[in-house]
């Protein structure tokens, strides 16, 4: 009688993440390995400059404040209460002041993983595009501001999914400041590119609209293939993150170079763009099986998605990209010097009076 065989388990969603592959995707764990192919960048370690926990405070507190910074004079955001809370990170302001003047008086920031591009509405919009950072108090307001960011102050959060290690036991992450050079890029040329078990599986337009030159097949083929040669010859091998993991490139006009814009680790939190982790499942699970008798009708990898018509779900979405995250301009304004407490009691006292033409007690309760 023939020994039934168990049909092989499927592979996992996603594979078993560690705290050490986490901690590869910081910058300051790949930039000096790949600093000839990437944007210049400076880290500020927070932690070693002893204001960890000024930072810290100063984040989570209930106010909206920006430090003082001494070589600056008083911040924008000053207010005339005496008794409003004083923050101040002299080191940390002279580290960004420092790389200001590095990369030419201007810099894109970061924490340990993330950028607060949910915040960077906040900022004068310029010529040169969002997070474009000219001082330290704009690289303080994205931060205060950004809700992306926590996820980088939080182990929990920072190493979640992760195995081996017990959560009450998850090492408080270092806090990084990533002051990378401002360059302006375009972002038809952006892609994300998802690697697992040391294949590459699947390329992604990254930036959601659409471009006509992306639908010729021979710019597709000629991207992937930069994509793929670019891989083969500067990252396999030499990222110290493991067999899984998400790495972002710009390429140049031509699709015949690229450079490292970024490092993910391969996890629900890292945004797979057109992708849903499914598919990319099904796409590692049939580069994994056997060649069929008939031939192999599998796709070459790595498998290139763009935004092939201008009526794609995701170039028509009605909102701006993070648009939960934004506030009136009007609440802004009324932010400055006030805790949270104190903004609310005074934007609900601001819509009442709207919603009354005006009338009322408006004369009676400012709310400048």
């Amino acid at each position: 009688m023939p020994v039934p065989v168990r049909a092989p388990s499927p592979a996992p969603l996603f594979p078993p993440l560690t705290v050490g592959e986490v901690d590869a995707a910081r910058t300051s764990a790949w930039y000096e390995t790949f600093e000839d192919i990437t944007f210049a960048a400076s880290v500020v370690d927070i932690d070693a400059l002893g204001e960890h926990d000024a930072f810290v405070e100063w984040l989570h507190s209930d106010s909206i404040f920006m430090p003082e910074d001494d070589e600056a004079g008083p911040s924008r955001q000053g207010s005339p209460d005496p008794d409003a809370p004083v923050y101040r990170l002299p080191k940390t302001s002279a580290a960004i002041r420092a790389a200001l003047r590095r990369y030419g008086g201007a810099v894109f920031p970061k924490l340990n993983w993330t950028s607060p591009r949910d915040a960077a509405f906040l900022l004068p919009q310029t010529e040169f595009g969002p997070l474009h950072c000219i001082s330290p108090d704009d690289v303080y307001l994205l931060l205060k501001s950004s809700d992306f960011i926590q996820h980088d102050l939080d182990p929990e959060r920072a190493y979640e999914g992760c195995v081996g290690v017990d959560a009450a036991a998850l090492p408080e992450p270092r806090i990084e400041l990533v002051l990378k050079k401002f360059v302006e890029l375009n972002p038809a040329r952006e892609v994300r590119c998802f690697v697992r078990d040391n294949i590459l599986l699947a390329v992604s337009q990254r930036d959601t609209n659409f471009y006509d030159h992306l639908q010729d097949p021979e710019v597709q083929q000629k991207l992937v293939d930069n994509v793929r040669a670019f891989w083969e010859d500067e990252v396999r091998g030499d990222y110290a993150g493991g067999d899984d993991y998400v790495f972002d490139l710009y390429l140049d006009e031509r699709n015949t170079s690229a450079t490292i814009m970024d490092f993910q680790p391969y996890r629900p939190a890292t945004d797979s763009y057109l992708f849903s982790y499914p598919e990319l499942q099904q796409i590692f699970v049939r580069a994994q099986a056997p060649l069929p008798d008939g031939g192999d009708d599998r796709p070459r990898l790595p498998v290139l998605r763009v935004i092939d018509s201008a009526a794609h779900p995701e170039a028509n979405r009605n909102a701006p990209a993070f648009s939960a995250n934004m506030m009136p301009l009007e609440m802004l304004e009324m932010s400055q010097g006030r805790s949270l407490a104190e903004l609310q009691e005074a934007w609900e006292a601001a819509v009442a009076a709207g919603l009354t033409g005006g009338e009322g007690d408006s004369d009676d309760e400012s709310v400048e």
